[in-house]
């Protein structure tokens, strides 16, 4: 798939400023336009089984996607108390970001929301250094995982 609701590869990628901890640290996506891919992984929901396979396997390929340069990062909309403690549950090392307020804002930029229940799908979506959406993964069911492979292919410009 290349497009969401909002978005297809080439567009734009809306700009987001979200917590990465309860203590006030902040992500902001264009601070690394320029510098790094982002590979960014929505999320429905922390604890949830799926999510919790999803993120470790993340973690297992961080280092290939640091070497060449791409940032991880994975969105849901729980707070950043709940994703502090499943962050530290899970053993992860890269940020887990809170998109709880407004709820599912940065989801429905992206295009990804599920309306009603204010989560995201599960989608992977990479942007390049230009800020470009430079690859979109959306899962067929929502307890599917992604495929990383193909991800990891296209962060490397």
């Amino acid at each position: 798939m290349s497009e969401t609701a909002t978005l297809k590869v080439g567009d734009e990628a809306p700009d987001f400023e979200l917590p990465s901890s309860p203590t006030g640290e902040k992500f902001k996506l264009s601070d690394y336009r320029g510098k790094n891919a982002v590979i960014i992984n929505f999320v429905p929901a922390a604890f949830s089984p799926p999510c919790s396979t999803q993120l470790p396997m993340i973690e297992k390929k961080r280092a290939e996607f640091e070497s060449q340069g791409a940032l991880l990062v994975a969105i849901s909309s729980d707070g950043p108390w709940a994703q502090k403690a499943w962050k530290e549950q899970l053993g992860l090392n890269y940020p887990v970001l809170s998109d709880v307020f407004p709820q599912g804002k940065t989801a429905r930029d992206y295009g990804v929301i599920i309306e009603g229940r204010g989560i995201a799908n599960r989608v992977v979506i990479v942007v390049g250094k230009d800020g470009r959406v430079a690859w979109i993964q959306r899962t067929e069911k929502i307890t599917d995982m992604p495929d990383y492979d193909p991800v990891l292919a296209c962060s490397k410009d």
